[in-house]
């Protein structure tokens, strides 16, 4: 809707606020919220302590980091409007940086109930006022209210479950022997994220100064449906992180064991998705966001390849994080980014939002077949076993794949996507890619059914 009411540049000015900030995010967090989850995991009664110290120096961090954008933007000599976008995207940033602390407690006791219920409002109000905004036709700026408005909701559900479901008592304060622990397990944490936020948004900044504003619009419209699925992975990695953590300790043969259903369940959902959408990417693009976006046909086909490797990226990292491998983690992360860096480098100006999604495919290619490497030395999974899994959702999801090409024609794209997915499951049954029972388990999983 906002790509369709505001035309190719405004979006690619809008999209850039949110991404530039994004990028300045994982410095005020600096990987604390995830050392609060695997350390809660472990030690339940810590958890106060742990929370009130990360509160108090994310206080520090919040007006540090939020002045940096402000210099750094200015600096780049982006136009009025721009800088407003950023400046307003900036509060958004500070804010939603308290909520992921305070969800983290959740997550480190393995309860997702209350933030699937927050984001689910904080999603309506987004909706809702977003819509509102559009149709009043308010100046562009207006556009960061509902996401404003959407954060503030989420922080103020965050801090209230925390006080009345867990009963937690914790303030802002600063413990210098607490910090000095949680900094220490946090450092790879934080290099991770900032390594990722680079590479994941450092294409958008670098097509804005390098093509325009029209090449970052038509680029985050093909961004815009491989990021948004890439809620399906995230709230696995949620799941399981706390879980890896726990098993690493406890129970390794268990930790095998949901280290391989994590990975075969991902594949098996995420390869009809791929083929499907870069097989009919054009009516896609063209039905929801008009003509003047067809130049995202192409990187979009492209983005959905790489989203594969996209999903299976989730629960590496996640091995890697919760079994005491997260320094191994950052540095092929880091080195992920540097490479990303350079191919955009390369790509960009030869290729222009193309080469963005060229080197989206390639990184995210690069950093699955090392993480697959260094996972081997922490569980025996069998490289087999996972080939055979890829193998025969990769043939099912082809099958379908070339059916809906030759329907493309004929048949709207809506009503492909049900026959699509009726013909990759009859495909991945037929070659026993999947079992009756492991259709349930995942079904169980989905409704969190036991």
């Amino acid at each position: 809707m906002v790509a369709r009411f505001i035309g190719v540049e405004d979006l690619g000015k809008y999209t850039f606020a949110l991404g530039f900030t994004t990028m300045f995010a994982v410095f005020i967090d600096f990987g604390l919220t995830q050392t609060l989850i695997r350390e809660t995991a472990k030690f339940k009664e810590k958890v106060e302590n742990y929370v009130s110290s990360i509160i108090g120096v994310k206080v520090v961090f919040s007006i540090v980091i939020y002045l940096a954008v402000i210099l750094l933007v200015n600096l780049m000599g982006y136009p009025a409007i721009t800088k407003q976008l950023v400046y307003l995207a900036g509060i958004i940033m500070l804010i939603d940086s308290f909520t992921l602390t305070l969800w983290g407690i959740f997550r480190g006791a393995r309860n997702l109930k209350y933030e699937s219920i927050s984001i689910v409002i904080n999603q309506a109000i987004i909706l809702g006022v977003g819509l509102t905004v559009l149709f009043l036709g308010l100046p562009l700026h207006y556009l960061m209210l509902p996401f404003l408005l959407g954060s503030a909701f989420s922080m103020l559900f965050a801090f209230f479950s925390t006080r009345k479901v867990l009963k937690l008592n914790y303030k802002i304060t600063w413990n210098n022997r607490i910090l000095k622990t949680l900094f220490k397990i946090s450092l790879p944490f934080a290099l991770i994220a900032i390594f990722s936020r680079i590479y994941g948004y450092i294409d958008s900044v670098m097509l804005s100064k390098l093509i325009g504003d029209s090449a970052v619009g038509w680029y985050s419209v093909a961004m815009k449906i491989p990021f948004a699925l890439q809620f399906i992975p995230a709230a696995l990695a949620a799941a399981i992180f706390p879980a890896f953590s726990h098993l690493y300790v406890t129970d390794k043969l268990k930790l095998k064991q949901t280290f391989d259903r994590g990975m075969k369940f991902l594949a098996i959902l995420v390869l009809p998705i791929s083929f499907g959408i870069a097989v009919l990417s054009e009516p896609i693009i063209l039905t929801l966001y008009g003509n003047d976006y067809s130049p995202a046909i192409e990187p979009l086909s492209i983005l959905m390849i790489g989203l594969f490797f996209v999903f299976m990226n989730f629960p590496l990292g996640s091995l890697l994080n919760s079994c005491d491998r997260q320094v191994t983690n950052t540095k092929l992360v880091g080195i992920t980014m540097v490479f990303n860096i350079i191919l955009n480098i390369f790509l960009i100006p030869a290729y222009s939002f193309v080469g963005a999604a060229i080197a989206f495919l390639i990184s995210h290619g690069f950093l699955f077949l090392a993480s697959l490497f260094i996972a081997r030395r922490i569980i025996p999974y069998s490289k087999r076993h996972l080939l055979s899994v890829i193998v025969k959702t990769g043939i099912s999801a082809f099958v379908m794949a070339v059916v809906l090409f030759y329907l493309n024609d004929f048949i709207n794209f809506v009503i492909l996507i049900p026959i699509g997915a009726v013909i990759y499951f009859i495909v991945l049954f037929a070659i026993k890619g999947m079992t009756i029972r492991e259709l349930k388990i995942l079904i169980s999983v989905i409704l969190k059914r036991k």
